[in-house]
């Protein structure tokens, strides 16, 4: 068996988050060695070709369905059956758009291991849709998983060859604790989904309209703290280098909830980053975390992250700066909490990089200009914003809109442009600890590395020699999503 990964390789050529290895397949490649099978995981573009496979997993997103059906067409004469998991499996259509056997929906613990109880036939499988006498089938939705020991990641992760120089997601929270919904699609506001509710009377999607983490995941559950520090080990004395803390929200850890506004548990996150401020240390290494909710943190989640983690960068979505806007995409932070969030991160040295998306539903000429204001207004106190156009994701909220993108909506990502270039402009001159990790792409002397504590792309001139190191590199030239520098001293 194999399991090849094209997540985030959009058409076929995987250009951002190269350092990206994600939890997904190592979870399905984990299930499948703890069964017995012989499994390896191929990143897409190492991908060359297929002799004969018994059974061939896919791991993707949606935006990857181009790629995932090339892929499909080329292999699909050579292997008995393809399956394809990941947030592409979410539409419920999925197999009318690529020739696969098997979609599994959602979470794969339970459905995966029921099949191969099965010997993979998906009948009465719960979490399935499958192809039967040329028709595709639907098998009822699978309750989500409770039961967070049934996690079981592979640690062996030499099949990518960029381990050394990654950012390895380890999954610490499953879940979303924002229960809240999407007010631009409530016909009689009710109330109860103020703080987070489980149930809808409108049958709305909870969470933010945009976002399917609740509906495919359910509420915020935490992994088990021994069982998390146990993977991270096993990672580092196989040379992983980075380590991120993956979570839809990381402040969620230890307080599993629907109420996004329920009070953070500082003493878990405590107890679990001084254990991994202890590995970082004794394998020179650097651990990361992902998402945090802005109406969360606070000066004290910020003195407890810098204390164990160092200067590390967080990540903040903000998605709109129209207070209105916000409420209407079921948001449980408002601007205000943003900008107040990224001046502690200030304070405390923590890099704080925001998120927007620009095309949703509800965004017009007002909260547009709102949020290039908004934009503007946080420059000082961050280190980046991200902007993404919006795109419709199965099961969530608005899953049936498409995106609204105007001239205003434009502006906006114009405006992360420049704000980005001139961010970046602060790095010119500096000398910063880079990891070399591979050849440039069109100029093979120089090679392209990352920053240790972010995901920041440098372009290392005559640093092709180097890869697999860590080098102090001196900035020389900055753009808008990379830097470029020499090795210090030469």
């Amino acid at each position: 068996m194999i399991i090849i990964d094209c997540l985030a390789v959009g058409d076929g050529k995987k250009l951002l988050t190269r350092d990206v290895i994600g939890a997904g397949p190592r979870t399905v490649k984990g299930i499948l060695e703890s069964e017995g099978f012989k499994v390896k995981i191929v990143p897409y573009e190492d991908f060359k070709s297929i002799d004969r496979e018994d059974i061939v997993f896919i791991s993707a997103m949606s935006s990857d369905i181009r790629a995932v059906k090339k892929l499909v067409d080329k292999i699909r004469m050579k292997v008995d059956k393809i399956i394809l998991g990941g947030p592409i499996a979410n539409d419920l259509n999925i197999l009318n758009k690529v020739n696969a056997d098997i979609s599994i929906v959602g979470e794969a613990e339970l459905t995966l291991r029921e099949l191969i109880k099965k010997d993979f036939n998906p009948e009465g499988v719960k979490g399935v849709t499958y192809w039967k006498d040329f028709k595709v089938y639907n098998n009822p939705l699978r309750e989500v998983l409770k039961d967070l020991s049934l996690i079981t990641p592979s640690t062996k992760i030499k099949d990518y060859k960029n381990y050394f120089s990654a950012r390895v997601y380890v999954e610490v929270v499953r879940g979303c604790s924002n229960f809240k919904r999407a007010l631009l699609l409530c016909k009689s506001y009710c109330g109860k989904c103020e703080r987070g509710t489980l149930s809808c009377p409108q049958h709305i999607n909870p969470g933010c309209g945009f976002c399917s983490v609740p509906s495919v995941f359910g509420y915020a559950k935490s992994r088990d703290e021994d069982t998390i520090v146990e993977e991270i080990e096993e990672l580092l004395k196989e040379g992983v280098k980075r380590i991120v803390l993956s979570a839809p929200d990381f402040l969620d850890y230890g307080r599993d909830s629907y109420n996004p506004y329920e009070p953070v548990n500082y003493e878990a996150i405590e107890s679990l980053l001084s254990r991994c401020k202890e590995l970082s240390e004794r394998f020179n290494s650097k651990i990361l975390i992902e998402n945090v909710k802005a109406n969360l943190f606070d000066e004290r989640v910020a003195k407890i992250i810098k204390e164990y983690l160092g200067s590390t960068t967080i990540y903040i979505g903000c998605e709109s700066g129209d207070k209105e806007h916000c409420n209407l995409l079921g948001r449980p932070s408002e601007p205000r909490d943003v900008l107040k969030a990224v001046k502690i991160a200030k304070k405390y040295n923590l890099k704080a990089q925001v998120y927007f998306i620009y095309g949703l539903p509800g965004e017009n000429e007002r909260s547009s200009r709102n949020t290039i204001r908004f934009m503007h207004k946080l420059k000082p106190y961050i280190d980046k914003i991200t902007v993404y156009k919006f795109r419709p994701l199965p099961m969530s909220a608005f899953q049936n809109f498409k995106p609204n993108v105007t001239k205003f909506s434009l502006k906006i990502k114009e405006t992360a442009r420049r704000i980005n270039l001139e961010i970046k402009r602060k790095y010119l001159g500096k000398r910063l600890e880079v990891i070399i990790a591979e050849k440039h792409f069109n100029k093979k002397e120089d090679a392209v590395g990352y920053l240790k504590d972010s995901g920041l792309l440098v372009v290392v001139k005559d640093g092709a020699k180097y890869i697999g190191e860590v080098k102090k590199v001196r900035i020389k030239k900055v753009y808008e999503k990379y830097l470029e520098g020499v090795i210090d001293g030469s």
